[in-house]
């Protein structure tokens, strides 16, 4: 019933959902550019309307009766970072604990503009050796979905290169919010593994 609703939901907001088989049981959607809150209402519609199993995170403190329900019903998995983990690897662990999941990220982290993405994404792809959904929204052609998978590029800077090309023709709800696909800090310190953020 609720597949059922979605699917006449977009059709009569005139949008199209876009959806490709994923080729693994465990992956990374990408969420980007992430400019509006509008985002989350095409996302889940398209997410109902296609089955695609997506998960996203919280903290685990959060997932308590009665919400917890309801978060998990809809995708949530909590996030645990006992022994002092940091995100990344926690972000790998949960992931790798359940029997199929393909992760939602936003490497923006925000619906503001800022000057640069978070590497988080890049980092738990190279240490799971799991493949990247080319999530998107577009508000010109009105198509949501992923239509590609690829693994990350052997580099972060390559990475974010390839990030260009797979977006550039996407029509995002406020393009002045858009992220810029830099990060914010030095490639130097990225190699070093250490503080990882997502």
């Amino acid at each position: 019933m609720m597949k059922w609703l979605a699917t006449r939901w977009l059709k009569a907001l005139g949008w199209t959902a876009v959806y490709k088989q994923p080729p693994t049981t465990h992956g990374i959607y990408l969420a980007y550019p992430h400019t509006s809150n509008w985002d989350f209402l095409y996302a889940l519609l398209w997410k109902i309307s296609t089955g695609a199993k997506v998960k996203w995170v919280a903290k685990e403190s959060l997932f308590v009766f009665p919400l917890g329900i309801f978060m998990r019903a809809f995708g949530g998995i909590g996030i645990s970072r006992k022994g002092g983990q940091d995100n990344v690897t926690a972000l790998c662990n949960t992931m790798l604990a359940q029997p199929e999941c393909w992760l939602a990220i936003a490497p923006e982290g925000t619906r503001s503009y800022r000057p640069y993405i978070k590497s988080g994404f890049y980092h738990i792809a190279t240490t799971t050796n799991v493949p990247l959904g080319i999530g998107f929204i577009d508000y010109e052609r009105k198509e949501v979905g992923v239509r590609e998978y690829r693994y990350v590029m052997p580099t972060i800077g390559e990475e974010l290169k390839q990030l260009a090309r797979d977006y550039h023709t996407l029509h995002p709800y406020d393009a002045h919010k858009v992220c810029d696909l830099k990060l914010r800090n030095s490639l130097d310190d990225l190699s070093s593994g250490h503080n990882h953020r997502v």
